[in-house]
């Protein structure tokens, strides 16, 4: 396993009832298994376009983010785009900026209804376009079907936030070149791991939730998130959206923010440390760098301007590799030395490999979440009524006249 999970603070586990987690079935997202020749055949026929815009909302795009940060955002020759707003400057500016062809537009919904991805849709008349969405459901199918467009299928038992292993993540991941066969042996292997019927002693997933429940149980209501590196920092959004959507039901459930670290400890440290101390901390970092011999040198003229009580030269041979880690380490130690409870995943190197567990890891520590909470991990009652409220909107203002100048 590439990741590595620490646990910091002394918190009794036997007062949960863990027991039952064992007898829960595997969910839908864990037994998937993607058809790859599909996925890889249709990349391969729109491989040329320069630019992609993937059209979306929530689960249906951030899995997708956290792989292409990760994987290609350095090395993609491609310009990747993500639209999940009907911003009509933003849609203008991209319009201006992607040629008709030389961009694909990708627009992503398991319902087929999301009305946000729907106006986006109709912003970008005339463009390619792949759907991506449940087949024979909703109007995007509809639209796919009338256009002639290809589309793939979202399978309907798993929800978008968990649908990194479908279609959704994996052809725009394809199109970019990750290497999509390896980001599902990786969270395959993880899925394993975390199944229910896994002991908590060797169950990360469970182990984590199991811990973060006991603090929300002794008022450590808030979660802080900070990444220890810029290619992490894509499973921000995901993580967010996975804990929240999935646990944040019937006044249950932690509240999680996250940050790019270290950046975050010139302001969010301030609220961890100095604030209501009801956070308890979950730090994500790399062990291992692609470019670890990177290193600080000091030009001669400059080594004897003081820093501090020594002077410049002190910084001269430190990895810069080693540099964040020392960063990382100073807040980690602080956390110690103020008996705040905490947490830390380090994944050993980024690869598709390893991106695929720690996928399948937040996968299952939000389901997890949930189940200790008695509240179903799977659904979203409360998403779901904003967007009838504003469907409702719409249809009052077109309704009502407002188009016409009211």
């Amino acid at each position: 396993m590439s990741l590595n999970l620490e646990l910091f603070g002394k918190i009794d586990l036997s007062g949960l009832d863990l027991e039952k987690i064992k007898d829960v079935e595997v969910p839908d997202f864990a037994k998937f298994e993607p058809d790859f020749k599909e996925v890889e055949d249709l990349a391969l026929r729109y491989s040329h376009y320069k630019n992609l815009i993937i059209i979306g909302n929530g689960g249906s795009i951030t899995s997708f983010w956290a792989l292409y940060k990760t994987l290609r955002e350095y090395r993609s020759q491609k310009k990747v785009y993500l639209l999940s707003t009907m911003d009509p400057d933003l849609i203008v500016h991209l319009k201006e900026s992607c040629p008709k062809d030389e961009t694909l537009i990708i627009p992503v919904s398991k319902s087929g209804n999301t009305v946000g991805v729907l106006e986006d849709i109709l912003a970008f008349e005339g463009y390619q376009k792949v759907a991506i969405t449940t087949e024979g459901k909703g109007a995007l199918y509809q639209i796919a079907k009338r256009r002639g467009w290809d589309y793939l299928d979202i399978p309907l038992p798993i929800g978008g936030r968990f649908s990194g292993r479908t279609s959704a993540g994996l052809f725009p991941a394809a199109l970019v070149g990750i290497n999509i066969r390896g980001i599902d042996e990786g969270a395959s292997k993880m899925y394993k791991s975390c199944s229910p019927g896994v002991p908590v002693e060797e169950n990360p997933a469970l182990k984590l939730s199991a811990f973060l429940y006991a603090l929300d149980k002794k008022g450590y209501s808030e979660i802080f998130f900070p990444v220890y590196s810029p290619q992490l920092e894509g499973f921000v959004s995901l993580v967010i959206q996975l804990i929240h959507e999935s646990s944040g039901k019937e006044g249950k459930g932690q509240t999680i923010y996250g940050s790019l670290a270290p950046e975050s400890q010139h302001h969010t440290n301030q609220r961890f440390f100095g604030g209501r101390r009801n956070v308890v901390g979950l730090f994500l970092r790399v062990e291992s760098y692609e470019h670890n011999t990177l290193v600080t040198k000091v030009p001669p003229d400059l080594e004897d301007i003081p820093l501090k009580d020594k002077d410049l030269s002190l910084l001269s041979g430190i990895p810069l590799s080693k540099a964040v880690e020392f960063e990382f380490l100073g807040t980690q130690q602080d956390t110690t030395d103020q008996k705040i409870p905490h947490a830390t995943l380090t994944v050993d190197k980024i690869t598709p490999y390893s991106m695929g567990e720690l996928l399948a890891f937040f996968h299952y520590l939000a389901f997890y979440s949930s189940l200790l909470r008695e509240v179903n991990p799977l659904d979203q009652p409360q998403v779901e009524a904003s967007k009838n409220i504003s469907f409702s909107l719409r249809r009052d203002y077109n309704l009502g006249g407002g188009k016409n100048g009211r």
